[in-house]
Order: C-alpha cells, then sequence, then structure tokens
C-alpha cells in the first residue's frame, strides 16, 4: 500500500492547523489590550474598545439610564421615577475590566477553544447597578404615605374634653422593603416598567405600650407643678398648663417607645409673662474712679428661662411626691461692655486734671454743664482722633442750651449756647498737660484773665472745634465734675503711673506732678513768653437816636492786644523729647461807644445844636476775624 496519499492528509491537516493557529495569533496580536469578540454591557456595544474607552462608554450609558424615567407601579396607581431621587449608579469601572477578561481567561488552550466557539458570538457582560438605600428608604417613606396612604398605627396617648385616653395601635400597609432595591435597578437597567409589592405593615408598639404610657400621662398630669428658683423665687404651671403642653411621641432609639413630654414652644408662652420677674439684665462691666486710681468693676452675665430646660426640669417634678423642683436659669448674653473689653482699654489712674473757676448762677453756666454731662464717661481709644463738635453736636434750645455771652466780630453778644469755651479751656488743660497730640484747637480772640495765657481754647459750631490724638497705648477715660463755680476735666489712662493736677484762679495758672511716675511716663513741660507785639484798640461809634446830643453810652471798655509764644515739651524716658512752640495772638478789645446820629463821624445831618464831633477817630463795624465763642 502506498503511504504518499497518508502523507498527503497529513500534510493538509498540519497546515490547516498551522493556518488556523496562525490565525488565533495574529487576532491575538491585533486586538491586544481591547475587548474581544462581540460583547454588550448594559446593552452598550463595547467591542474592539480599550479599557479606558470602554469605561467612557459604560458612563456615558449610566447617564442615559439615570435620566430615563420608570415606570412603577403601586396597587392601581402608576408612579414614575426619576433614578436620580434613588441614587441610581454603576460600578463602569469594573464593567469595562469584565469585558476586556471576556476570551482571555483560563489556559491558552481554553482561550482558543472559546475563540472557535464565539467568535462570532454576542457576549453579554453582567455590570453592578445599585440604589444609595438612604435615598431609597426616603422615596419609599414618601409612596407609603402618598401613595399607599395606609399606614400602621403605633398607638398614641391624647387629651380628650379634658380627659386622657389611650389610642391601640393597628395594622396598616407598606411597600415591601426587602426586594424593592433589586426591582427598581432591574428596571432602570432593562428599562422596563415594574411593580413593588403592597405588604402588611404592623404596629411595633403594643396594647400594653400604650396602657403603660397612659398610666405615666395620668401621674404628669395629675395636678399642678412648681417650680423654684435658687433666690427663692417660683413659677407655678397649672393642670391646664401642663395639659395644653403635654405631648406623646414615638421615638425609634434601640427599640420602639411612646415618649412622653411637654411641648417646649408652648412652655415658651407660659414663660414669657414670668421672665420680667425671674429673669435678670446682664451687667456692663465699668469703671468705678477712686482718684487717682481707677478700679475696674466686672461685668456680669444675664440669667434667663430656657424653654427645653424648664421641659426637663417639670418632668422631673412632676414625677416627684412633692411635685416640685428647680426652676434651671441658664447664663445668658454677655453684657454690651466686657470685663475683657475693659481690661484691654488699660486704664489704670489719673493722668492729667485740670479745673477753673467761674462765677455763680450765670446762664453760661447751664451751657457748660450740659456739655460736660454729655462728654462725661466717654473713652477715647489708643490712636483714636477726639472731637468734642462731633461727640457733642450742635448746642440747640431743644438740648436744654440758654443764650449766654458769645464773642462775635470782636463783639460780645448772647448766643445759644454761649459760653462753652470755658468748658473748652478746661478740657485743653487736660490734652495739654496730659501730653495728649494736639490735632486742632483755636485760642480765644479776646484774652479772659479766667484762662491761661496761651494755653486755652475756644468752640463753637460748626467751628472752631477742638480736637486731639490719643497717641499712646492705652485708652483715655474723660471724666467731669462741676459745683456751681468751678469745671474739671479729668483724664485717666495709663501714664506709668505720673499724673498732672492743674487749675487757672486768681488770674494764675497753678500745675504741678502730683506722681512722679516710672522711666516710661510721658513728662511735660511748658512755658509762655513774655507779652510782645503789642496793639492799641481803637474806638468804635454806634448811632443811637435816643440819646441827646450831650450824651453817650459805652457798650464796651478798651483793653489792648499782645502776642505770646507757648512752648511745650514732652520728655519720655532719656531721649525721646517732643518740643512744639506756636504763637497765641490776642486782639485788642475796641470800645464801644453809642452816641446820638448827628455826632457820628460820617453824619450828613446837622445836630439840633452845635456840638464838637470827634476828629480823630474812625467808625468801625466789627472786628472781621473768624467768629469764636466767649468762655
Amino acid at each position: 500500500m502506498s503511504t504518499r496519499p497518508v502523507y498527503r492528509i497529513a500534510a493538509v491537516v498540519a497546515a490547516a492547523v498551522a493556518l488556523v493557529l496562525g490565525a488565533f495569533a495574529a487576532y491575538r496580536f491585533i486586538r491586544a489590550g481591547q475587548v474581544l469578540g462581540t460583547v454588550e454591557a448594559l446593552g452598550a456595544d463595547v467591542s474592539g474598545l480599550s479599557l479606558d474607552e470602554a469605561t467612557q462608554v459604560l458612563a456615558e450609558r449610566e447617564q442615559e439610564l439615570a435620566t430615563a424615567s420608570l415606570s412603577v407601579r403601586i396597587g392601581d396607581q402608576a408612579i414614575e421615577l426619576e433614578p436620580t431621587a434613588v441614587g441610581f449608579s454603576v460600578d463602569e469601572a469594573s464593567g469595562a475590566e469584565a469585558a476586556l477578561l471576556i476570551g482571555r481567561e483560563g489556559t491558552i488552550p481554553d482561550q482558543f477553544r472559546w475563540w472557535l466557539s464565539g467568535l462570532f458570538a454576542t457576549n453579554a457582560v453582567d455590570v453592578a447597578a445599585a440604589v444609595d438605600p438612604a435615598a431609597l428608604e426616603q422615596v419609599l417613606a414618601v409612596w407609603d404615605d402618598e401613595v399607599v396612604a395606609r399606614p400602621a398605627s403605633e398607638g398614641d396617648v391624647v387629651i380628650e374634653d379634658g380627659q386622657l385616653r389611650g389610642l391601640a395601635p393597628a395594622s396598616g400597609l407598606a411597600i415591601e422593603r426587602s426586594q424593592s432595591a433589586s426591582v427598581l435597578v432591574n428596571g432602570i437597567v432593562t428599562q422596563q416598567p415594574v411593580e413593588l409589592a403592597v405588604v402588611e405593615a404592623k404596629p411595633r408598639l403594643t396594647a400594653a405600650d400604650i396602657e403603660e404610657a397612659l398610666a405615666a400621662a395620668g401621674l404628669l398630669l395629675s395636678g399642678p407643678v412648681t417650680l423654684r428658683t435658687t433666690d427663692g423665687l417660683t413659677a407655678t404651671f397649672s393642670v391646664e398648663d401642663l395639659s395644653q403642653a403635654f405631648t406623646a411621641e414615638v421615638f425609634d432609639e434601640s427599640a420602639p417607645t411612646l415618649h412622653l413630654g411637654f411641648d417646649p414652644t408652648v412652655i415658651e408662652k407660659l414663660l414669657t409673662p414670668l421672665r420680667a420677674d425671674l429673669e435678670s439684665a446682664p451687667v456692663d462691666a465699668r469703671f468705678e474712679i477712686a482718684t487717682p486710681r481707677v478700679n475696674l468693676v466686672p461685668g456680669q452675665k444675664g440669667t434667663k428661662l430656657n424653654a427645653e430646660d424648664t421641659v426637663e426640669a417639670l418632668m422631673l417634678a412632676a414625677a416627684s411626691a412633692s411635685r416640685t423642683g428647680l426652676l434651671p436659669l441658664t447664663e445668658g448674653a454677655d453684657p454690651e461692655t466686657t470685663t475683657e473689653e475693659l481690661v484691654a482699654l488699660d486704664i489704670t489712674h489719673l493722668v492729667s486734671s485740670f479745673t477753673t473757676y467761674h462765677d455763680c448762677c450765670q446762664p453760661r453756666v447751664t451751657n457748660i454743664h450740659l456739655l460736660a454731662d454729655r462728654l462725661d464717661g466717654t473713652i477715647v481709644n489708643a490712636g483714636e482722633v477726639f472731637s468734642i463738635n462731633r461727640n457733642v453736636g450742635e448746642r440747640t434750645e431743644a438740648q436744654g442750651y440758654v443764650l449766654a455771652p458769645t464773642i462775635l466780630f470782636g463783639e460780645i453778644k448772647d448766643t445759644i449756647g454761649g459760653g462753652v469755651s470755658q468748658f473748652a479751656t478746661t478740657f485743653y488743660g487736660a490734652v495739654f498737660w496730659g501730653g495728649y497730640e494736639d490735632v486742632t484747637h483755636a485760642p480765644h480772640t479776646l484774652y479772659f484773665p479766667r484762662y491761661p495765657e496761651g494755653i486755652e481754647a475756644t468752640i463753637s459750631w460748626p467751628l472752631p472745634d477742638l480736637e486731639f490724638r490719643n497717641d499712646t497705648p492705652s485708652a483715655v477715660l474723660i471724666d467731669t465734675e462741676y459745683t456751681g463755680t468751678s469745671i474739671t476735666v479729668r483724664f485717666f489712662s495709663n501714664n506709668d503711673g505720673r499724673t498732672m493736677v492743674g487749675e487757672q484762679s486768681g488770674g494764675k495758672t497753678r500745675v504741678s506732678a502730683v506722681a512722679e511716675g516710672g522711666r516710661q511716663a510721658r513728662r511735660v513741660e511748658a512755658n509762655v513768653s513774655e507779652r510782645y507785639a503789642p496793639t492799641e484798640p481803637s474806638v468804635q461809634y454806634r448811632a443811637n437816636p435816643l440819646l441827646g446830643v450831650d450824651e453817650q453810652n459805652e457798650l464796651q471798655t478798651p483793653r489792648g492786644g499782645w502776642s505770646v509764644t507757648v512752648t511745650r515739651t514732652i520728655t519720655v524716658g532719656d531721649d525721646q523729647d517732643k518740643e512744639t512752640s506756636w504763637v497765641v495772638r490776642y486782639r485788642p478789645r475796641h470800645q464801644i461807644i453809642e452816641v446820638h446820629p448827628c455826632l457820628m463821624p460820617d453824619a450828613t445831618e446837622p445836630c439840633p445844636t452845635t456840638t464838637t464831633i470827634p476828629g480823630d477817630t474812625t467808625t468801625i463795624p466789627g472786628d472781621t476775624t473768624t467768629t469764636t465763642v466767649a468762655g
């Protein structure tokens, strides 16, 4: 028998096998890193895709499914569900990895057999999909209430017609929970309508639980409850009050419980009329002056009634034999001014004080006292610029200010709020001798012996003003004092213990350091020069037709003017000197005389009788300098 045909068959078979194996190898080489064969996942074709590409396709498919409404039937009602409402999600990464494993699992012969048998078949990959349990429960709870609408009753304890009554638990209906998630996920993935089962919902509480709660409620409402504060004040809640506030609620803890209590909202209303007698308002921290020291009186928080705390106290008291208990007063709000805030101001002692004197009972004294009262207790923070006018405002009759003398264009006339320059001068003395920065001040245009020459100030509205800067690291407390014949301004702060006290009395200025202080104290020295540049007053005539030609009336006596130079030196430690100088010019006070009109220098009508008209004088309408207020 010839062997040639056998060899030929073997060769053909070998060639065919080699061809198939070559095709398998070429296919695997070409599709390296790609999904093999025909593969679907979540209904999306991922054939021939890389891992990243398949993941992206599944992510897009997840978005399509999550935004497509699902029809859900519950009993005889159909509900449309947005999958996002139950937190639908897909694990696209693991799905893509599973698609990439198809045809690559097992041994090489296993993979070859898959290639031969499944190359032209469609392979489906199961992709994990789920819903969020918490979001699902929220949706199901809403459907229980609004669609099923037959909830189980846990029973209750109520007050009807003034009597306690127990309501027994009762079964109801609810959506079956154990299969709901898988049913909805399958419907979302397949995009086919689904139906959720409705089952009996049994109450968690028993009739015995309600009977026990009814007995406890009877004890709570068996009589009035009296709560007392630690100070002995009382608040009594009648049975009617307690019944109005009574509540019974089911709480899910380790086991369902019917909790009895009182509604804090109702208790809050019952506490409202009691607050005025039982609560205390917060008390501001304050400074108490004990010259030369400043004591800090600490602030106190207020106390208040808290409805929730009162509910707890009522529950304890109602369960006691005496039906009495402690009324809880909780710590209230901080005071508007706290102890910590005042400590930070660093106000410890008297830094400077100045006093001036005046006659008793003049109208301007009223104005001085009003201004002093307005600024008493004012605090000027470190670095702050303080202005008298900005803090006091315009002086008006409505505020109680009265007519008093004021310098207007070189003449003294009455204006509302006049005379307050005495306060300005006294205030300026405290600024000056305390060593604070002089921002703005204006001396009087006319000199008054009751003020220190050169070291004085005037104010009016709106100008001139008096401003100083607290250029120290400590705040300043302004304190004002007055008697019927004096006004004092005191600055309390911290100047390392140094205190300057001054006064103007009998035309003389007296200033001394009553406490020297430490090395870092600001030390103030001042010098006022001798008078120079004297100016003479002029005579001004005023027409008065009521006077005879031989009569005259002196309205204002004359006094000359002059200038002085004021120098202030501030020393801190050994080498920190600050010296400033300025010129203060006092204008002359002109003599003002009333005469008959025919005696005026510019008269055109002759006098009834021959009269000599003064030829060496001129008529001056008045000083045209800036208006200032007499002090």
